[in-house]
Order: C-alpha cells, then structure tokens, then sequence
C-alpha cells in the first residue's frame, strides 16, 4: 500500500517546498523553520540522502540515512514525532491571533545539532560547513532578519541552541579533534574561542603556545580571574553575558556602571518589542 505522506505530513510538506525553493534562497519560504531543517538535513547528510528518499517515497532508506553517523532508532523516533508535533502546532497558530511559543521548536534543533555533532565524531568537517551550519541553525552566526526575528518569537532564550551546540562539543574528546603530539593545559571552552574567531579547524594548525594563548586570551577577553577555581564557571557567565548585552561595560564607578546596564536593557526590551509587534 502506497503511503499518503512521506514519513508524515511534515517531512512531505517541508521536502516540497524545499524543492520548490532551492533557486531562490533568500525567499521567505526558503528560511522558514520547517524548511530550515530540511537544509540542516541536507547539509549534514548531503543532498541526495534526503531528497533520493523522497522521490522513491522509501522512509525506511531515509531514516537509514540519518542513522549512519550513529544516532539510534528511538531517537530518530522522537524527531520523527517531534517534527509532525511542531507542524501540527504552527497549523494551530495560523488560527490564533498571537501566534504562541511552539514548545518542540528548540527540541528539534537540539536533535539536529546532536546529529551534526556526531558527524563531526565520524568523519572530518570542514570549517566552511561547521559555518554553514551554525549560520542555519539559529545562532549568532544567522544573518537573516526572518529567521532572527523567527527565534525571538520561538524560543525563551535565543541564544540556547549555540551554548547547547558548545556543550555538546566540549563534551567531545578534544584530543580526537586536535593532532595527538598536542597538549591542552586545563579545559578549552570551545564557545569562548570561537566567539573571539578561533574555531576547531583553526586548532588543528596552531602550536601548543598558541593554543594555551589562546585559552589565556578568552579569559582575559570575558575579563575573567584566571587563577580563580571557578574560572570556567565565571567563563560561562561571561559569554551569557556577551551574548545578550555585548562585551561588559565597565566605567570604573559602580553607580555610572548601572545606569549603563539599565540602558542596555531598556534597549535590548524595546528591540524584542518591536520584533514581537511586527508578527502581530
């Protein structure tokens, strides 16, 4: 018996118009969210992994495919529902007149980032597609006003999925990642580096001087003791910070100091505000 849908209404919706989108990139069909994760798919998988699948309308070679860097059944299972639970979602929100938070919208690039992080246990990865992807999935490396405004409206932290993406990188044995005749004196926060432009791929062609340089530098950058016990925990902190207000700004006297934080906040608020309005 021929099924209905590929996999479910979801994967069949978001292929289509994948499809039907992919000469004209900066549509706005093209980048939203269930065609973004098609894009994630292709990119981590290849094009033809995805699409093949379709077009023989053969879900158990798709799902094979998404399994060969390791992910398990069960939790291709639960991306598989995931995915149908947030498009039955956004069909509710298309009837509402504030649109609501789609609970599954962070669930699923979580799944993603999982899946691009075993690839990059598997098999080599270049810097242009650990870019590629960061810039798709919804990170500060995302350049497109739709998507930004998109995870604004989505998510109740913005910038959860890269600190996720971090974590599960520092979770990886770095090691592994770096030619073996190399030394990490302590532990790399991987965040920090890449927020001050050192990535991976840069590590791998750096000397053990400039990669303890660099750790230095990261902490010295976040303005972190680095003699301190907990200076990873305060690192952390740090890059939230960064993340939602810019690099700490400091005047010298505490009094001036919080009459610029407030201002930073008012107009941090009033740029959401004005995001949130627009969908409205």
């Amino acid at each position: 018996m021929r099924e209905e849908y590929f996999v479910n209404i979801a994967f069949d919706n978001s292929i289509k118009l994948y499809l039907a989108n992919i000469n004209n990139t900066d549509s706005l069909a093209f980048n939203t969210f269930p065609v973004i994760v098609i894009r994630l798919l292709a990119l981590i998988y290849g094009k033809l992994d995805i699409v093949n699948p379709y077009y023989l309308k053969n879900s158990i070679v798709f799902f094979n495919n998404l399994g060969k860097f390791g992910l398990n059944k069960s939790e291709l299972a639960l991306f598989k529902d995931d995915f149908l639970r947030f498009y039955e979602y956004e069909e509710q929100n298309k009837n509402r007149k504030y649109q609501s938070k789609n609970p599954y919208f962070t669930n699923i690039q979580k799944y993603l980032v999982d899946m691009f992080v075993a690839k990059k246990q598997t098999e080599e990865v270049s810097l242009t597609e650990e870019e590629d992807f960061l810039e798709l999935i919804y990170s500060s490396h995302t350049k497109n006003p739709y998507r930004i405004s998109y995870n604004y409206l989505m998510s109740d932290d913005p910038t959860f999925i890269e600190k996720y993406y971090y974590s599960r990188l520092n979770e990886m044995d770095i090691t592994r990642e770096l030619v073996l005749d190399k030394t990490i004196t302590g532990n790399l926060n991987l965040e920090a580096l890449d927020l001050l432009g050192v990535s991976l791929s840069n590590l791998k062609s750096m000397s053990n001087d400039e990669i303890n340089k660099a750790q230095i530098d990261a902490y010295k950058y976040f303005e972190v003791d680095t003699e301190s016990p907990t200076r990873d925990k305060d690192l952390n902190k740090a890059i939230n910070y960064y993340k939602i207000y810019g690099k700490k700004i400091t005047s010298g006297n505490g009094y001036v100091d919080i009459l610029l934080l407030m201002s930073v906040i008012v107009t941090s608020l009033s740029v959401i505000s004005i995001i949130i309005f627009s969908f409205m």
